[in-house]
């Protein structure tokens, strides 16, 4: 009997699966793909987030060293809400990442690629419209090199010297909130280009908005500019006629609620996210699979 529990259990450790999480900011990856992550790692995948920016810059009436505090210890609240392991923080300066060199901030995610060899990674669709933080252009094209580096040693042959050789992704998630209007258009053949795929996530809708409540700081900061404009406008929403815990929460609830919505629509899921995904398929094509 112990031998066969054992064997259970050895069994269930090789098959247990890793994700990476690559987010260029603390509010995006929650808002764009914080269900899916939850309920990965409900399933049992050991999920790490990489944050790349401090977030220092978005707050209301805060320094950045503190706005930058808060953001570490909010995000890193939503992060175990989610249900995700670890945190990592590679501490750039949030909105500047366009001084940064492309292969620094490849390198610096592919050493988390090939440390934790995830078979599912998240990141940042660098090719998604109308996405006004530029950072997630950058992180995520910085990422997406790193996932297509990682089983090239001859790229950061030094990684090998400390034991952490190339490693292939089976599955990779590009992420954006669903403000495209092509966001569902195939890019190209399923086996060469990643391709759209809706997810439900009714199962796991209140981790996500306790989740992205967490992040009280970017919250606050989004409904005081949003009454900033609605009062120089002479516009009033009743929910912001004040802005408190209460008013700034239920703001965000609504906001998760409408964007998973948005992504179910058309599909058979009532609340959903929604990606551009490269699976096996991607990597080999049909024909050498047959």
């Amino acid at each position: 009997m112990r031998l066969f529990v054992l064997f259970l259990a050895l069994a269930a450790a090789l098959s247990a699966k890793t994700a990476l999480v690559v987010a260029a900011d603390q509010t995006d990856w929650v808002l764009a793909a914080g269900g899916t992550i939850a309920t990965l790692a409900a399933d049992g995948v050991e999920v790490h987030l990489l944050r790349v920016g401090n977030d220092e810059k978005d707050s209301w009436d805060l320094s950045p060293e503190e706005t930058a505090s808060r953001a570490r210890k909010e995000n890193e609240a939503a992060a175990k809400i989610l249900g995700v392991k670890e945190v990592h923080s590679l501490g750039y300066r949030s909105g500047e990442l366009g001084g940064v060199e492309h292969t620094e901030l490849r390198d610096r995610i592919l050493f988390f690629i090939r440390k934790y060899k995830p078979e599912i990674l998240f990141l940042p669709n660098p090719y998604a419209e109308y996405v006004e933080v530029l950072d997630r252009f950058y992180v995520g094209k910085a990422a997406e090199d790193a996932w297509r580096s990682g089983p090239l040693e001859n790229v950061q042959p030094a990684f090998a010297s400390a034991g952490l050789k190339g490693h292939v992704v089976d599955e990779v998630y590009y992420y954006a909130q669903p403000v495209d209007p092509r966001r569902r258009e195939p890019e190209s053949t399923a086996t060469f280009v990643p391709q759209p795929k809706v997810l439900d996530i009714a199962g796991a809708l209140d981790k996500k908005i306790r989740a992205a409540q967490a992040l009280e700081t970017a919250n606050e900061s989004m409904a005081q500019r949003i009454k900033q404009r609605l009062d120089e406008t002479g516009r009033r929403l009743p929910l912001l006629d004040e802005v408190n815990r209460q008013s700034v929460n239920e703001l965000v609830a609504i906001n998760v609620r409408e964007l998973a919505r948005i992504a179910a629509e058309a599909s058979k899921y009532e609340q959903a996210e929604e990606f551009h995904y490269a699976g096996i398929e991607f990597q080999i094509p049909s024909k050498y699979l047959q």
